[in-house]
């Protein structure tokens, strides 16, 4: 039971006990998992472990009810009302059956405890289950409810008459005192308001949520492939009782409002686990709150999925296996290099290695791997952690930023006796690493023994695939690249007319572009004698590397982004 009890999957701990998985089975979905996020129920399917009507079969038994035949079922009219479509929508349900207080849902996944709970309170009524097929489910949530792109306009015009009636009295309430602050948040209206928000944000596949007070509006933004777009906004009203109902969900003291508090949300929307991390912060107005967007189903961990050039993946895949030095990666506020990072420590996590990493804050959870948060307010800084670090036999070790002369030096060290260090540094390019540990007061003698590889990245958007169009590169345009018309040899240019798939945008999905600064003698020795970047940077060219601008070319003229995303970021 041991072995099973590992696996920490309610799913797969089900399958193994009735016998569907091996234990074996189940650890290798549990990986694929954790690498690239996709739900355990998809992968058991798509692994070819189990077919879908065996596996809910096992689940209903399990459950003590039922599979139905959703298609085949005649659901009245006043039975699809009783669920919201924002409900429906959310949670992968369809209502099939209303009786008394009960009402009764059809899903296709094992459901947990607190998602019960959470539609108990939701629906005013107590639930129970039947099992069906996912696709039958879908195909029900999008006949009776409309297309996913109708969905939200509908959703908000539902919930408008519900927030319309309680919103004075809410409103009234946040401002009194922490029972009714308490009171207005655990609110119908407000509880259904914020899972929509949250459902619309990560179906579009955001990375931020930004609820913003404002003297006379609240506004509710969220960013999707670096741009910010603005949701429509909720009455003024309404503003504290949202932040309130957030900071409960995060476990967040809610009569505090003078201070920024830090939390998180973990919430299962259609089946798939997403985690937030929570930011307050205190403002003229209220308080402002950002929800960072953890979903690994949008994010995936794995090297191989980053779209790294062949030439530079090869030379980072060595210079990660390598037994001891330091790995940078380089690269404003949200240019994927915790990902990067990440990646790399998946590809060496092995039994074999003792991997311990150092983050503000933990972002995803790796199996495997010892992350530590860092918390100056709690006094245990990079520093710290990194001295006791060097206590616990590591083999590779992560700080997630080196900012002080301390902390270099104590990575330095480490590399020094033996173990792999990986790191982050806000420079614009891979050779103002170098210039940047100089700064710190890092002797340049250590940096040139230790150092073995610097790399630089930015995240382009990609030109949506269901709109892109050819045009001819114009004589501005090369320009700003640095080109001209005999460079390009008559090849086109791409970008995005606008369409109803990229929401009119003509971007779908980021990308990233790299540079690959490889620590070669000729560079070391630039090093040691303190060159200045452009220096480095020259010769690191003249040695191969191709740099950030070429590489957003190289993109370019694939046909993946466009000249106005590449002179953005390059």
């Amino acid at each position: 039971m041991a072995e099973t009890n590992s696996l920490q999957d309610p799913l797969l701990l089900l399958l193994v006990e009735r016998k569907a998985l091996t234990a074996e089975q189940a650890q290798q979905v549990l990986d694929e998992h954790q690498q690239g996020g996709r739900p355990v129920r998809t992968l058991v399917i798509d692994m070819g472990m189990i077919e879908e009507d065996p596996l809910i079969q096992h689940i209903a038994e399990f459950l003590g009810t039922e599979v139905i035949n959703l298609p085949a079922t005649d659901i009245p009219p006043d039975v699809i009302r009783s669920v919201p479509a924002s409900v429906a929508r959310m949670y992968n349900v369809v209502p099939v059956e209303v009786g008394g207080t009960t009402v009764r849902l059809a899903t296709s996944n094992l459901v947990n405890p607190q998602v019960s709970d959470e539609l108990m309170f939701v629906l005013t009524s107590d639930v129970t289950f039947v099992l069906a097929r996912e696709e039958d489910i879908k195909n029900c949530i999008n006949q009776f409810y409309g297309d996913e792109s109708n969905a939200v306009s509908e959703m908000l015009s539902t919930l408008e008459a519900e927030i319309g009636e309680a919103g004075d009295r809410l409103g009234g309430a946040a401002e009194g005192d922490e029972k009714s602050i308490e009171e207005a948040a655990g609110s119908t209206p407000v509880i259904k308001f914020v899972n929509l928000v949250m459902y619309q944000a990560i179906n579009d596949k955001a990375s931020d949520i930004h609820f913003e007070p404002f003297e006379k509006e609240f506004k509710i933004r969220y960013r999707v492939d670096g741009a910010l777009y603005e949701m429509t906004p909720p009455p003024k009203r309404l503003g504290a009782p949202i932040i309130s109902r957030v900071k409960v969900m995060a476990g967040l003291n809610i009569a505090e409002r003078r201070i920024p508090q830090d939390g998180r949300i973990q919430i299962t929307i259609g089946g798939r686990v997403i985690d937030l991390r929570v930011s307050t912060l205190p403002t003229q107005f209220g308080e402002s709150v950002v929800l960072r967007v953890l979903d690994r189903s949008v994010v995936s961990l794995a090297l191989e999925n980053l779209g790294i050039p062949d030439d530079v993946f090869d030379s980072f895949t060595m210079d990660v296996e390598k037994p001891n030095g330091i790995i940078i990666v380089t690269g404003p506020t949200g240019s994927g290099k915790t990902t990067t990072l990440y990646s790399a420590l998946r590809r060496i996590n092995t039994v074999d290695r003792k991997l311990l990493t150092a983050e503000e804050p933990v972002e995803y959870d790796i199996e495997g791997i010892i992350q530590v948060p860092i918390s100056e307010v709690s006094g245990n800084t990079f520093p710290l952690v990194l001295r006791a670090f060097m206590r616990q036999d590591p083999d590779v070790m992560m700080v997630g930023e080196i900012r002080d002369l301390e902390t270099a030096q104590i990575a330095i060290q480490a590399s020094l006796t033996g173990h792999l260090v990986f790191s982050t540094l806000h420079t614009n390019d891979a050779a103002g690493a170098v210039t940047r540990l100089i700064d710190m007061d890092v002797e340049p003698y250590l940096i040139s023994s230790t150092l073995e590889a610097v790399v630089g990245q930015r995240l382009v958007r990609v030109i949506c695939e269901a709109c892109k169009t050819a045009v001819d590169p114009d004589e501005e345009s090369l320009r700003l690249l640095g080109l001209n018309a005999r460079d390009v040899e008559g090849r086109k240019f791409y970008r995005g007319s606008g369409c109803p798939k990229c929401s009119e945008k003509g971007y779908k999905g980021r990308k990233g572009i790299y540079e690959y600064l490889s620590m070669s003698n000729p560079v070391r020795e630039l090093i040691d004698q303190r060159q200045p970047t452009l220096v480095i940077r020259e010769k690191a060219i003249q040695l191969g590397m191709r740099t950030l601008r070429e590489d957003g070319i190289r993109n370019i003229l694939d046909g993946y982004t466009t000249v106005d995303e590449v002179i953005k970021y390059t």
